[in-house]
């Protein structure tokens, strides 16, 4: 296991719609999210799952322990502000692991050297820990919940868990 992990946006919204944030604590232990993320995750008008986020972070597993404060600059000036922190953020840990799916964000994080994971990916490694049953029925809740991964993910992941 990694000793840090950072999340994206994303990730968290996804598995929130869908009643399995608790799935990254069960992974991880703690996540670590930047400013730009944890305002992206808790914006001020409601949507479904928000309030686990908030619990998350009123329990502290889920963290923000600050500003990450860098210079540094994506070589993709399309990303969205909570993808970049989360990027620089990564960057900035040597051997973290960054929870993200955004595929701009993906390949900036790739071309730096920092090791990534979706939230596909993280169903499945709950189903391989034994944290939960089956990894379907959730990958199936995600697209009815507001969160598209693509199809060919999404089998990918059923075939390496064995379903």
């Amino acid at each position: 296991m990694r000793s840090v992990v950072i999340a994206d946006a994303g990730p968290l919204i996804a598995l929130s719609r869908i009643d399995a944030l608790g799935l990254l604590r069960g992974l991880f232990g703690q996540v670590l999210v930047t400013e730009a993320v944890r305002d992206e995750a808790l914006p001020a008008a409601d949507y479904p799952g928000k309030a686990s986020i908030a619990l998350a972070f009123d329990a502290g597993w889920l963290a923000c322990p600050g500003p990450f404060e860098t210079a540094w600059q994506p070589t993709n000036p399309a990303l969205g502000a909570g993808e970049c922190s989360a990027v620089a953020a990564a960057v900035q840990m040597p051997g973290c692991l960054l929870i993200i799916d955004d595929r701009a964000g993906r390949a900036e994080a790739k071309s730096h050297g920092v090791v990534i994971i979706g939230t596909a990916a993280i169903i499945g490694l709950a189903k391989l820990r034994g944290l939960i049953p089956a990894a379907r029925p959730l990958l199936e809740q995600l697209q009815p919940a507001g969160y598209f991964i693509h199809r060919t993910i999404i089998e990918t992941v059923l075939g390496d868990v064995g379903e």
